[in-house]
């Protein structure tokens, strides 16, 4: 399907969405937001894609809400509905069973880094930066900010970034866990290609109960995510693909992994 501010491409498994609106640095609209929901149902209903990767076009990864669009209808109860719009497709977006990785090529910001929070990896460019500036709108990051990123890099430094609305740089990032890795601007998306095909290469059933076993841990007491853990892993056990995998380690040689 074609869409207006946003480029969705498949090669195989892997699926590339690419945010382009380049002249509003790729701010959210509602019609971006609209595309972007449309986007993460559609990936519920494809099995045959297994890893996403979520980039920006130009030279931001998303600069965060069309302020703009959202100053001219000013309406109190506009501006809840349009907050309210895009924070269900991001937690859509983080309980699919793909593997999304955002490769942040530019300014993250507002909603564009809760975006990319939402995703299980996130990969930066040198010269990205990142910041939940709502502060100094007289609003909150009303699409998941303030609950993933202090789950991502602590309260305090949570506290840090969204009470002073200061943006961190791509090392700073890094170094606090907000991202998972950072690279030369010409390398992101080959980079973030890398850990696709890494990721396509492992066995999907254990990747995707990976993924809702950490993401159940986010959720629940230890008690609870420990009894979901055996759960699955008593699920797993019964697949061809572990039998595979421990074939394959008997015998020294690549496992061949069919997702079932």
């Amino acid at each position: 399907m074609a869409y207006a501010t946003l480029r969705y491409e498949t090669d195989g498994a892997l699926a590339v969405l690419t945010l382009d609106r380049q002249a509003r640095l790729n701010a959210i609209s509602r019609e971006m937001s609209a595309e972007l929901a449309d986007v993460v149902a559609g990936l519920e209903a494809d099995d045959g894609v297994r890893v996403l990767i979520v980039t920006g076009a130009g030279r931001a990864f998303c600069a965060g809400a069309d302020i703009k669009e959202r100053a001219a209808q000013a309406d109190d109860i506009a501006l809840q509905r349009t907050s309210q719009q895009i924070s269900p497709t991001l937690r859509h977006l983080e309980r699919l069973r793909q593997v999304s990785i955002a490769a942040l090529n530019g300014a993250a910001v507002g909603g564009g880094l809760e975006l990319a929070m939402a995703c299980d990896l996130r990969i930066a460019s040198s010269g990205a930066t990142m910041a939940l500036p709502e502060v100094a709108l007289g609003i909150l990051p009303g699409a998941g900010g303030t609950q993933r990123l202090p789950r991502l890099i602590g309260p305090a430094r949570a506290k840090e970034m969204l009470l002073l609305g200061r943006p961190v740089d791509a090392e700073t990032a890094h170094r606090w866990g907000l991202v998972n890795a950072v690279v030369e601007p010409e390398r992101l998306m080959a980079e973030a290609r890398a850990w696709a095909e890494r990721l396509l290469e492992a066995a999907p059933l254990s990747i995707a109960a990976i993924k809702g076993a950490v993401n159940e841990a986010m959720d629940v007491d230890i008690d609870a995510g420990l009894a979901y853990e055996q759960r699955r892993s008593a699920s797993l056990a019964a697949t061809d693909d572990r039998r595979e995998g421990y074939a394959a380690f008997a015998e020294k040689r690549k496992p061949h992994f069919t997702g079932n």
